[in-house]
């Protein structure tokens, strides 16, 4: 039971982090891991998983332009 509540607690952070990763892509183009780093406030795991749970969902699209790997939210049909 304390394993499961704490992967539930855990689930809930990393959806709440992905949340936020979405709203700040979807004021810019494109954005690095690094820039995203800053822009979010983020530790790199945080972020990672964040990212992960967002590509999942696809939500979110990682790419690389010129040997940079870039991540930019998709648009999902209406």
């Amino acid at each position: 039971m304390k394993g499961e509540q704490k992967m539930n607690l855990n689930l809930n952070f990393i959806k709440r982090n992905s949340r936020q990763v979405y709203n700040t892509l979807s004021h810019y183009t494109r954005c690095t891991f690094a820039q995203l780093e800053q822009l979010c406030h983020m530790a790199s795991t945080d972020l990672c998983l964040a990212l992960a749970q967002l590509m999942r969902e696809n939500k979110v699209e990682q790419y690389t332009d010129s040997q940079t790997v870039y991540y930019r939210p998709l648009l999902l049909p209406a």
